[in-house]
């Protein structure tokens, strides 16, 4: 898999970011790397105040710069299961992801699931008793913007 280039537009809009070059974290930090990609006519953003640095060095906000390991649409994952087996794992992915609508979205490969959501949706597999491992309809390395 490719490294992705990070560009401003990938950004979520209401997801904070981090003007403050002295913090000891800027260089491995997402926020501040989505800063410096800012365009010159941004007139207004929502920031990361000072008071999310802690004293220690740390960051309540900080989150790494890096690509995660992302999956993307789950339509191969029941295929081939009859209704009535792929209905309580259906049900309990819902549950996974928030609700029906939401789950659908994930399904198509609309919303990407993050490692997380990945973890959650083999627990519910073993859970269930199925053997094999959930598997995604692809793959791919994102840059991740959790919410706070």
């Amino acid at each position: 898999m490719n490294t992705p280039t990070l560009q401003f537009s990938d950004v979520p809009r209401d997801w904070a970011i981090c003007f403050q070059h002295d913090c000891p974290l800027a260089a491995t930090c997402l926020r501040h790397h989505a800063a410096t990609l800012a365009p010159a006519d941004l007139r207004k953003h929502n920031c990361v105040l000072p008071g999310a640095r802690t004293v220690d060095g740390r960051c309540a906000l900080f989150v790494e710069d890096k690509p995660v390991r992302m999956a993307r649409g789950m339509e191969t994952m029941l295929r081939g299961w009859n209704q009535w087996d792929a209905m309580p794992v259906r049900h309990a992915l819902e549950g996974v992801f928030g609700s029906r609508a939401q789950y659908y979205r994930y399904r198509s490969g609309r919303w990407p699931v993050t490692p997380r959501q990945q973890q959650r949706v083999a627990a519910v597999f073993r859970r269930l008793g199925i053997r094999i491992e959930p598997h995604y309809d692809r793959i791919t390395e994102e840059y991740f913007f959790p919410k706070e």
